[in-house]
């Protein structure tokens, strides 16, 4: 009942945005038929989640990374998610996209991360102070 109407709206509301372009934000798996249909996923500004095919106009696929961005035209709209099966309008790297691929290095062993301190104290007592100059 309300499900069903909240669910009818949804996808009218999607179908909407068929034939438009839209900015994604890429995530890291959002969709989980991704590896399955070669699609990545990504959330629009409007944080709807739009599953797209990373190929460029000539066919060939293109590298994005979750955090970049990327501009695709939706071909349909569902109530839940959206979808983008033609090539890439555009993209965009960004920090968040170079900040996954250092952690993705990092992990695979490929680079090492140097350690940081975190300035926590010594146990035991403190070294004292060295005398303070006088005036005179």
């Amino acid at each position: 009942p309300l499900v069903e109407v909240v669910n009818q709206i949804a996808w009218e509301e999607n179908q909407k945005l068929e034939g438009r372009t839209v900015e994604l934000m890429v995530a890291e798996g959002e969709g989980r038929k991704d590896a399955d249909t070669r699609r990545l996923s990504g959330r629009a500004r409007d944080n709807r989640l739009v599953h797209f095919t990373p190929i460029a106009a000539d066919g060939s696929e293109i590298g994005v990374r979750p955090g970049d961005v990327v501009e695709v035209t939706i071909t349909r709209g569902a109530p839940h998610h959206l979808l983008a099966d033609g090539p890439v309008v555009s993209t965009r790297t960004t920090r968040a996209g170079d900040a996954w691929e250092a952690r993705q290095r990092a992990a695979s062993g490929e680079i090492t991360t140097p350690s940081v301190g975190l300035g926590m104290p010594s146990l035991g007592a403190p070294e004292p102070l060295p005398a303070a100059p006088t005036c005179g």
